[in-house]
């Protein structure tokens, strides 16, 4: 007789063994993505260090010619030559350090905010076009309200063209290396671990307060150069590069301190094209600051963050996009 019953056989569960609990230590250093973030921004800035300790601060100095350069720089005064040495050192030794990190992290040198295909395109040269006229729209109303006389040329023939061309390299080499400085792998990075805004709150903050060292700089400058570095991010957010602010970086730095002759940041340029001179309210002019100083450069700004969003939209598939938290 066949025993077809219909009671159930009775399942026997498969106990697994239990997943060992990551340690203290590893809970500190590993998150759910890798290595967490600020011990990666910690290396980074290590080896941003070293190396510039040993590429700068030993090589540059047992150079003759490069003590030279630096001790003809004057305090308050920029050089071109003492500009295009130190930017450039700073640059091999910035994009030095973020290379090391992208192969530890084994991502493309590009995620940092510099794709080098891109290097120079379009991006870049909207960025100049939009500095220039930035910076020639706030002079010319600085001078329609009394405040600033464009004066006589101070330059001419050989020399002009000698100092416009040393400059727009040395304003380069300063674009590359600020943006790249605090918005590159630095925005990347702490950006992955706090959120992109944030970050860039952060690192615009710190931005502004670097500047207050300059001679002649002062709190309102160092705002606006925050409120810069806010605007530098809505483009990295915008582009997804940094070419744009790269441009409009050293365009408005060069429209400043060569074309319109007035003081950046606290700083004179060396070679500038015009007698130019201020003549007016601190409010209107910045006086020792230069016209980041002036209510016009925060007027302005606002006008450039409302037009930079209309015409470089949110790409939809980027506009919720948040980095993970690691």
């Amino acid at each position: 007789m066949s025993s077809g019953s219909n009671v159930p056989e009775t399942v026997v569960p498969t106990l697994r063994p239990a997943l060992p609990q990551p340690s203290a230590w590893r809970k500190i250093f590993i998150g759910p993505n890798g290595v967490r973030a600020g011990w990666r921004l910690a290396l980074f800035l290590a080896f941003l260090v070293g190396l510039q300790l040993l590429l700068i601060q030993f090589g540059l100095r047992k150079i003759p010619a490069a003590r030279a350069i630096a001790q003809s720089s004057k305090a308050g005064t920029l050089t071109a030559q003492f500009q295009i040495m130190i930017e450039g050192a700073g640059i091999i030794v910035v994009f030095l350090a973020t290379a090391i990190m992208s192969r530890i992290e084994k991502r493309p040198f590009g995620t940092y905010g510099i794709p080098l295909q891109s290097a120079f395109g379009r991006n870049f040269w909207q960025g100049i076009v939009a500095g220039l006229a930035f910076e020639s729209i706030e002079m010319v109303v600085m001078s329609a309200l009394g405040g600033f006389s464009f004066g006589t040329l101070a330059l001419a023939g050989g020399a002009l063209v000698k100092f416009a061309a040393v400059w727009a390299i040395a304003f380069l080499f300063v674009g590359i290396l600020e943006e790249f400085v605090f918005r590159g792998y630095t925005q990347f990075t702490l950006g992955s671990g706090i959120g992109f805004w944030p970050a860039a709150i952060l690192m615009s903050t710190l931005f502004g307060a670097v500047h207050i060292s300059n001679p002649g700089e002062g709190w309102v400058g160092a705002l606006s150069v925050a409120l810069f570095g806010l605007f530098a991010c809505l483009t990295l957010r915008r582009t997804g590069n940094l070419w744009f602010v790269i441009g409009f970086h050293a365009a408005t730095d060069y429209a400043e301190s060569f074309i319109f002759s007035t003081p950046d940041s606290g700083l004179m340029a060396q070679g500038h094209l015009l007698n130019s001179s201020f003549h007016g309210p601190r409010w209107l002019t910045g006086g020792t600051v230069g016209p980041e100083g002036s209510v016009l450069d925060f007027a302005l700004f606002t006008l450039m963050f409302i037009a930079f969003a209309k015409f470089y939209p949110a790409k939809r598939d980027a506009a919720v996009q948040e980095s993970k938290p690691l």
